[in-house]
């Protein structure tokens, strides 16, 4: 069944193009004072054994600095879709202790879910040397452009580490634009995209063939509303994995979604800098990346550590949720 479609333009706080943001609009910046509460609040958790997953907020309390990420959250899930935290001192770290500091900040945005089938609370985005013509491995694990798409949380979080030799510049993508301009050009598609497509899990599970059994819509709405969920790869995946072929008209919807997510007014391009945050809503927000090259040397490969974030703040529709807010427990191996 067709949920009933948003039929005129989307306003508000989330409705932006690049030309909207001027350098210092994008970000803030960490101070000493919180940089100093960030280590505290790191040591405490060390001194009581914690590990990543075993503690929350509460147990890495940040007294001035919450206050700002409440900010975060805020902008995230309800203004603009995005936020950069500039400042983190990544090279006073070694991985383990960024991590920990990285699940801490992630605590006062939402909850941390799996991002595999093992269950996987935080990734690192980095080259796994895996075979690139296996259709199963995943963006983050190679070089390859990544093309704009959503992740399976509410919010996404981005730690850069390190940064390639070359490339591996970030793009985030204004969906309220999109849809806008998808709703102007062509309103007999939209019910389409408010129906869905099956997605393919990418060789998570037991299965390597799963695909999911329902349809995840690309546009959806809840009190008014707009959220979006948009994977080309997952798309076509599953529609090879199924043995189905598109419609004519489902071609042509899929053709003008990616014509739009591919505009430079909606895009707005960020070269992230070791101890840069990335925030994303990944319900009004897709993400990208360029192809990038590593220096020989695979210590000093590119790494970003990924987050996956869920928020009762999101309130993304059923149709959608059922999908990302679960992560891969689907397909979720148990032993």
């Amino acid at each position: 069944m067709v949920e009933e479609m948003l039929d005129a333009p989307v306003t508000g706080p989330s409705l932006w193009t690049a030309a909207d943001f001027h350098g210092g609009d994008l970000m803030f910046e960490l101070n000493d004072k919180d940089l100093k509460e960030l280590d505290q609040a790191l040591d405490g958790v060390k001194r009581r054994g914690l590990s990543l997953g075993e503690f929350g907020a509460e147990e890495f309390p940040l007294p001035g600095l919450q206050g700002k990420l409440a900010e975060v959250r805020h902008d995230v899930t309800a203004g603009k879709g995005f936020a950069l935290i500039r400042g983190i001192r990544v090279d006073e770290y070694d991985i383990e202790d960024l991590e920990m500091i990285y699940w801490g900040i992630g605590a006062y945005l939402g909850t941390g879910l799996g991002q595999n089938a093992n269950g996987d609370l935080l990734t690192h985005v980095t080259f796994h040397d895996l075979d690139p013509s296996n259709p199963n491995v995943r963006g983050y694990q190679d070089r390859r452009h990544q093309e704009p798409h959503n992740d399976l949380a509410d919010m996404v979080g981005l730690l850069c580490v390190r940064k390639a030799k070359s490339g591996g510049a970030s793009s985030i993508v204004n969906m309220t634009a999109v849809y806008n301009e998808f709703l102007k050009r062509r309103p007999d598609l939209l019910p389409i995209m408010y129906r869905g497509f099956h997605l393919d899990y990418r060789g998570e599970g037991a299965d390597p063939k799963s695909t999911t059994p329902y349809t995840v819509p690309i546009f959806a709405r809840q009190e008014g509303r707009l959220s979006c969920f948009y994977g080309r790869r997952g798309i076509d995946g599953a529609f090879e994995k199924r043995g189905q072929e598109p419609s004519i008209h489902e071609r042509e919807a899929l053709a003008l979604i990616d014509e739009l997510i591919m505009t430079p007014d909606f895009r707005l391009d960020m070269d992230l800098q070791p101890g840069d945050i990335q925030i994303v809503n990944n319900y009004s927000v897709l993400h990208a990346r360029t192809a990038y090259e590593d220096y020989e040397d695979p210590s000093q490969w590119r790494l970003l550590l990924r987050l996956w974030l869920n928020t009762p703040a999101a309130k993304p529709p059923e149709s959608i949720a059922r999908f990302t807010r679960r992560g891969f427990e689907d397909v979720a191996q148990r032993g």
